[in-house]
């Protein structure tokens, strides 16, 4: 073995760790498992809501090069996008089914 492939083994070798127990993986369709909090259920985001495109937005609804800038802004996207309240309140109510689901499963872990 040369020197070029003793390095890229001992890459290959701490890399994999760092990346391989941050990994949620997906035994079966609904459920899923991490090192961290073991199995639990997965919960999908909701697809029947379009998808925000910013670009097309921001293009069609301004009418000058401030206006665009504004409106490109992801930090305005509560003022432009007009499902913005909607897909916010849903992102808050999985994550916090998401919390929830993993401090029962770790309840139980400890029980």
């Amino acid at each position: 073995m040369d020197k070029k492939n003793i390095i890229a083994i001992i890459f290959l070798l701490l890399i994999i760790p760092a990346f391989g127990c941050a990994q949620i993986i997906n035994p079966l369709p609904g459920l899923c498992y991490s090192d961290k909090t073991g199995s639990y259920v997965c919960l999908e985001k909701p697809t029947g809501m379009p998808k925000y495109d910013r670009g097309k937005n921001c293009v069609m609804y301004t009418q000058n090069e401030e206006e665009w800038r504004w409106c490109m802004d992801p930090s305005n996207d509560h003022i432009y996008d007009p499902y913005y309240k909607t897909r916010k309140e849903l992102n808050e109510k999985l994550e916090q089914e998401q919390k929830l689901r993993q401090i029962e499963s770790r309840i139980e872990n400890i029980a």
